[in-house]
């Protein structure tokens, strides 16, 4: 904090008084506006402690709080006008307010920032100078407007990374530097939501592109991403054009694709190429040991989602989306990679309600630890109810006349992918999907919702911000809407409803078409057959690289029966045979899968019998696969403390990331908890039969 608004909190300690914003202006000399900035700056300050904010109420009156009292004690050296600045404690400083100033700055505004005299701003100058040319930015002095800062864009953002990771780490608590560059209100500012939406759309493309970053490297890019946005709202943007390694470009255009989007800015070429640069030169988790237990994490956590049921008395066991998004959540857990530390409002006020599922989730959170390795956080497991919270929703849904217009400002490939991701989740009536310039009264003339994927500043009425990604706190938040919308009588039922106007035509495309067989089509090869047709009607390739089916995995030609096998490694040998020689995998990776039992003991056997061999995607494996055996005589697994399990069936599994292969896992895990199931696979008679025993199965879990 500054020095103003440092003593504007030291008089709202004070509960006898009362201020209003057009008081402290007038004590301060300043404008309503600059107070108002303070007042953020101070609930910065207050949030940072976990104390209530300020409040501004009626006729500009300030409200506070009794634990803002707790405040007084909180100031430390650090404070602006307490604590003297080292010559090389300004340079930084002095750097800093360079590259944010528009412009030109003045000698004099620099010595009041920093609350020393003009003459020793004078004196540091030169040596602020050299070490802003070691980053190729030049000072340009003029008698008459005072300094201005010269160079690349992508220089000064380089720079201003370097002054705020100075001391080796951005958020270092009580860094002398840090603490006035806070003070200074300058770039690597972001609010407490928009700084948690942020972490999402890292932690989600990190899942998305398979490439996960080490917590430093985690917080020094959600430091440059704050930094973009802010330079770019304010008309810096990168144009020059980058020669970068192209590795992780892929990864920095759907990252700023979504920063772009939600915020509202401008994409550019430069912007995605300098993204890219940075993202090569961060640092990684080595992806062997953790893939090594990929699927002993989706293995657990469909164990905790049968235990969760059984306590809710709800099957939540079928709900693939419940599933796919838990397994994404301990996943960050697991690569500690959650970097969410607060409750904010919505999460808090969604655990409240849903104390049950709380209740659950702790009862059952020690198979979780136990996998981790260390205890889950209280607001760990408050997301975990967010995910159970929204399955129970789901579960709840009715098909209504609901009927919402969609604002995405993304590509066709973002908005119809947040379509069809909403369209698996609720029964209303989509009417159109827009941008938020093409959003006009006659849009929401009709409707019930708006549902905006960025904030919609010229519209008045109410709409419902989620992210591009339409996560279950976005499903939450959206069926919380619908709830009190119903109870205002707003949602009439399709019988009584009487249309005034015609729906406005959609433009037809493969994605949304498949969408919308997708429910009605329930057999999964009669479904990729029909899509594949729709894809080449519009001249567009299909995404073969979707998640395939366990029926599209285990076909005939990837199931034998009645084999003979010596030992357990020889059946792990047989069962990867036809994958080797389809060129799946290499024999790198059955070497692994046997190195691994050896290792670990029976955690390959994922049911009684039922044993699935498998290793990290980084040691051989080349392409989604499954091929399973049954034997003529089990044999027989031990684990390290002598429990020995009998198998008859190997399925040997090969995957090319975490995701590919996650839905037909989650069908055969299902499927396995069926007695009747296994034993009709025991007394299939053919490959043919096993198969159409699991495509039938398959197809019972899905509709």
């Amino acid at each position: 904090m500054n020095k103003r608004s440092r003593e504007i909190l030291l008089g709202l300690i004070d509960l006898e008084k009362t201020f209003r914003i057009s008081e402290l202006a007038e004590k301060f000399q300043v404008s309503e506006r600059t107070i108002r900035n303070d007042i953020n700056d101070v609930n910065d300050f207050l949030e940072q402690h976990e104390l209530s904010s300020v409040k501004l109420g009626s006729n500009g009156t300030l409200l506070v709080e009794d634990d803002i009292e707790l405040a007084a004690g909180l100031f430390n050296q650090n404070d602006f006008y307490t604590y003297r600045l080292s010559k090389e404690e300004r340079k930084p400083l002095i750097a800093a307010i360079l590259i944010e100033a528009s412009g030109y700055t003045t000698l004099s505004n620099m010595a009041e920032l920093l609350y020393v005299s003009r003459a020793t701003i004078i004196n540091d100058l030169e040596s602020v100078k050299q070490m802003l040319l070691k980053e190729h930015l030049t000072v340009e002095s003029h008698s008459n407007k005072g300094l201005a800062l010269h160079g690349k864009e992508s220089d000064k953002r380089a720079c201003l990374l370097k002054l705020l990771n100075q001391d080796g780490s951005f958020q270092t608590a009580g860094s002398v530097v840090q603490s006035f560059i806070r003070g200074l209100n300058i770039s690597h500012r972001l609010k407490k939501e928009d700084k948690q939406n942020l972490q999402k759309i890292i932690n989600e493309q990190e899942h998305t592109h398979g490439r996960f970053l080490t917590d430093a490297s985690f917080n020094y890019l959600l430091s440059y991403l704050t930094i973009l946005i802010q330079r770019v709202k304010q008309g810096h943007q990168i144009t020059e054009s980058l020669e970068v390694k192209k590795s992780k470009y892929e990864m920095a255009e759907d990252i700023l694709r979504y920063v772009c989007q939600y915020w509202e800015l401008p994409e550019s070429q430069g912007e995605k190429e300098l993204l890219s640069d940075i993202l090569d030169s961060l640092s990684y988790i080595k992806k062997d040991s953790r893939n090594q237990r990929i699927i002993g994490l989706q293995l657990v956590t469909r164990k905790f989602i049968e235990q969760i049921s059984n306590e809710l008395q709800v099957d939540l066991n079928r709900d693939f989306v419940f599933y796919e998004n838990l397994v994404n959540h301990l996943e960050s857990i697991f690569t500690k990679e959650f970097n969410i530390t607060q409750r904010d409002d919505f999460l808090r006020q969604i655990v409240e309600q849903n104390q049950e599922a709380l209740h659950a989730v702790k009862n059952n959170i020690e198979m979780l630890e136990r996998f981790v390795g260390r205890k889950i956080q209280a607001i760990e497991a408050d997301y975990i109810v967010i995910h159970i919270s929204a399955a129970l929703e789901r579960r709840k849904k009715k098909e209504i006349d609901f009927r919402v217009v969609i604002v995405c400002n993304g590509g066709v490939g973002t908005s119809q992918l947040l379509l069809a991701k909403m369209r698996n989740r609720f029964d209303f009536h989509i009417i159109d999907v827009v941008s938020a310039h093409d959003l006009r009264k006659s849009h929401y003339e009709d409707i019930d919702m708006i549902v905006s994927t960025i904030p919609l500043k010229a519209y008045e009425g109410e709409y419902v911000l989620v992210t591009p990604m339409f996560s279950d706190e976005d499903y939450l938040r959206v069926n919380k809407k619908i709830e009190l919308l119903q109870k205002k009588n707003r949602v009439r039922q399709k019988k009584n409803r009487v249309r005034q106007k015609k729906l406005p035509e959609k433009e037809r495309n493969p994605d949304e078409l498949s969408a919308l067989l997708r429910p009605v089509i329930r057999d999964p090869e009669l479904f990729r057959e029909v899509s594949m047709k729709i894809y080449e009607y519009f001249e567009e390739s299909f995404d073969e690289e979707r998640e395939p089916f366990l029926c599209e995995l285990l076909r005939e030609e990837n199931i034998q029966l009645n084999i003979e096998c010596r030992d357990w490694k020889d059946a792990i040998r047989k069962s990867a045979e036809p994958l080797l020689f389809k060129g799946y995998i290499e024999e790198r990776y059955v070497d692994a899968m046997i190195e691994n039992v050896l290792e670990n003991g029976s955690y390959i056997v994922i049911s009684k019998g039922f044993a699935l061999p498998h290793e990290g995607f980084e040691l051989g494996s080349r392409k989604v696969g499954m091929n399973m055996i049954r034997l003529n005589r089990p044999v027989i697994i031990e684990d390290e403390d002598g429990d020995r399990e009998e198998v008859r069936f190997f399925c040997c599994l090969s995957t090319v990331d975490h995701k590919k292969h996650i839905k037909a896992f989650f069908h055969l895990v299902n499927m396995l908890t069926n007695e009747r199931f296994k034993e009709e696979l025991w007394n299939a008679e053919s490959p043919r039969e096993t198969a159409a025993i699991i495509k039938t199965y398959e197809q019972r879990i899905k509709e």
